[in-house]
C-alpha cells in the first residue's frame, strides 16, 4: 500500500497522528476558554516545527457557542407567533430566513448584537519552491463542540438512518426551521403549534450549551493531526508553484466565527480562480472518507471540487464517498467566498462517528481513515499544483 511518505512507515505516520490528537484531547478547546488558546498556540508551534513559516495565533470575537445566536431567532418567532397583527406574520417570514441565513453562515447579524469574548486560531504559511502561481488553503477546525440531549444517539436516530439508506442527512435544524415557518401561518392554531415546539427546541438548546465539552478525537482533532501530517511533507518537498496557507481555525462549533475574520484578514491573497481549499473535519470515523456535496440545508459544494475529490481517490485507491451532512462547517463559508473548496469528512454507517458525544476519544479515532484523508489531501496538493504547471 502507498504511504504518505516512502521514508517512513506506516506505523510511523500513525504514530505522528496519534500524538497529535493525544496533544489536543488533553485540552478544553471550547471557543473562548483558556484550552482553545493553548491549543493555538501549541499547533503554532507546532507549524513552526515542522518548517512552516509566518506561524500566527489570531484572535476574534465570538461567542462561546452556536446556541445564543440560534435561542434569539426562536425566542422571537415564538413571541411572534402570538401576536394577532398581519404585521407579525411578514416579521415571521423575515426571521425564518434570517435564521437559515445565520445558519448557512450568509448572514450573522445578530451574531453582533450579543456579549462575546476571544477565540483563538493559528495559521502559517509554506511558500512555493518557485513563482508562486497558486494558494492552496489547507484548514481544519481546532476546537471541540459542547455535547448535551440534541446529540443523544436517540436523538438522531431517524436522520442517521436516513444518511446511511440514502446518502442524504437532514439537516439538524430542519425542525426548528419548519417550526418558524409556522409561525408566519394565517391559523392562529398552526402558530401555536410552532411556538410550543420553539419552546422546546430552545429548552434543548440551553442545555446543549451547559453541557460539557466533547473530548473532539474525532472531531476535529483527526483533521488537525492529518493537516499536520501534510503540512510536515509539504514542507520538506513544497508544492514548485502553489504557496500552502495552513490554517486551524476556531470557533467552528460556534458557528464558523475563526474562519470567517481568517478570511477577511487574506482576502487579498485569495483570488478565486487560483485557489483551493481543502478543509478536513471529522476524519477519524472507523469507515471510509467521504467528500461532502450539500451541508446542512443550503451550503452546496461546488461539483467541480467534488469531481477533484472523486479523482483523486479513484488515483490512489481510497474508498471515497459523496454524502451530504447535517451541519455546516466551514467548507461552507470558503465556498460562499467563492473558493473551490473539498470538505471532507469521513462516516460509518452514514454517521459522523460519536459526534458531540463523550465517546468522542482517542480509542474510539479510525486511524486507517485519518491516514487516508491525509493521503488524499496530499494527493490533491500535488494534483493541484501540476495544474499550475501546465
Amino acid at each position: 500500500m502507498t504511504t504518505l511518505d516512502t521514508t517512513t512507515t506506516e506505523d510511523d505516520v500513525v504514530g505522528r497522528l496519534r500524538h497529535d490528537v493525544e496533544a489536543l484531547v488533553s485540552l478544553d478547546r471550547r471557543t473562548t476558554r483558556p484550552g482553545e488558546r493553548e491549543s493555538a498556540r501549541h499547533l503554532a508551534a507546532r507549524l513552526t516545527a515542522i518548517g512552516a513559516e509566518d506561524a500566527t495565533v489570531s484572535t476574534f470575537a465570538t461567542q462561546s457557542s452556536w446556541v445564543p445566536a440560534h435561542l434569539a431567532h426562536l425566542l422571537l418567532a415564538a413571541d411572534l407567533a402570538l401576536l394577532p397583527h398581519p404585521a407579525a406574520r411578514l416579521l415571521g417570514a423575515a426571521l425564518t430566513a434570517s435564521y437559515e441565513l445565520e445558519v448557512s453562515g450568509r448572514s450573522k447579524w445578530v451574531r453582533r448584537l450579543l456579549p462575546s469574548g476571544e477565540g483563538a486560531s493559528a495559521w502559517a504559511r509554506i511558500p512555493a519552491a518557485g513563482p508562486s502561481r497558486r494558494t492552496l488553503v489547507l484548514a481544519a477546525h481546532h476546537d471541540a463542540a459542547h455535547m448535551g440531549a440534541l446529540w443523544h444517539p436517540g436523538a438522531v436516530a431517524a436522520s442517521r438512518h436516513l444518511a446511511r439508506s440514502t446518502g442524504h442527512a437532514l439537516p439538524t435544524h430542519a425542525a426548528a426551521l419548519a417550526a418558524m415557518a409556522a409561525t408566519a401561518a394565517p391559523s392562529r392554531a398552526v402558530r401555536l403549534a410552532g411556538a410550543g415546539m420553539l419552546a422546546a427546541g430552545a429548552a434543548l438548546m440551553v442545555q446543549s450549551m451547559r453541557s460539557p465539552t466533547t473530548p473532539g478525537a474525532n472531531d476535529n482533532a483527526s483533521g488537525v493531526a492529518a493537516v499536520l501530517e501534510v503540512a510536515r511533507r509539504l514542507a520538506a518537498e513544497p508544492l514548485s508553484g502553489t504557496t500552502v496557507l495552513v490554517v486551524f481555525p476556531g470557533g467552528e462549533e460556534a458557528g464558523s466565527t475563526g474562519i470567517l475574520p481568517w478570511l477577511r484578514a487574506h482576502r487579498g491573497s485569495l483570488d478565486p480562480g487560483s485557489t483551493l481549499v481543502v478543509n478536513l473535519d471529522a476524519v477519524g470515523s472507523p469507515g471510509s472518507v467521504a467528500v461532502a456535496r450539500r451541508e446542512a440545508l443550503s451550503n452546496r459544494a461546488s461539483a467541480g471540487a467534488v469531481d477533484r475529490a472523486v479523482r483523486a481517490a479513484a488515483d490512489l485507491g481510497v474508498p471515497l464517498r459523496t454524502i451530504t451532512i447535517p451541519n455546516p462547517t466551514d467548507a461552507a463559508v470558503t465556498t460562499l467566498a467563492g473558493l473551490e473548496t473539498v470538505s471532507l469528512l469521513s462516516v460509518r454507517d452514514g454517521w459522523i462517528s460519536h459526534l458531540h458525544r463523550p465517546t468522542d476519544t482517542v480509542d474510539n479515532v479510525g486511524w486507517s481513515t485519518v491516514r487516508d484523508a491525509a493521503r488524499l489531501t496530499h494527493h490533491l496538493a500535488r494534483t493541484f499544483d501540476h495544474e499550475a504547471g501546465r
